[in-house]
C-alpha cells in the first residue's frame, strides 16, 4: 500500500520481495547513494544514501545477509544477473 506520497514502503528482504532481483553492483550502488536515483517511473523512494555511515565491506556484509534469507533458485538468478554488474573490485 502506497503512503500519501505515492512511494511504497520497503520490500521484504527475504524471497517474498524483489531485492533478489537486482544485481550485486545496483543493491552496492543504493545503499550508498541512496535509492532517489534509480527509481522508476512516478514511484517516489525515500532510502536515504549510507555511503557516510557505512564502509564498502560492510554493505557487503549486510547484502550477504539478507541473501541468507533466499532460496537457492533465488540465489543463482541474482548471482547470475550479478555477472553483468559485480561488485566493484576492491
Amino acid at each position: 500500500m502506497r503512503d500519501a506520497d505515492g512511494a511504497l514502503p520497503p520490500p521484504p528482504h527475504d524471497s517474498s520481495g524483489h531485492t533478489w532481483h537486482h544485481a550485486d553492483g545496483l543493491l552496492l550502488r543504493i545503499v550508498v547513494e541512496g535509492c532517489e536515483l534509480y527509481s522508476v517511473g512516478d514511484t517516489p523512494c525515500y532510502m536515504p544514501a549510507f555511503g557516510d555511515s557505512l564502509r564498502e565491506p560492510e554493505i557487503r556484509a549486510i547484502l550477504e545477509y539478507i541473501k541468507s534469507f533466499w532460496d537457492p533458485e533465488e540465489r543463482a538468478i541474482q548471482a547470475e544477473a550479478s555477472l553483468a554488474d559485480p561488485f566493484p573490485s576492491p
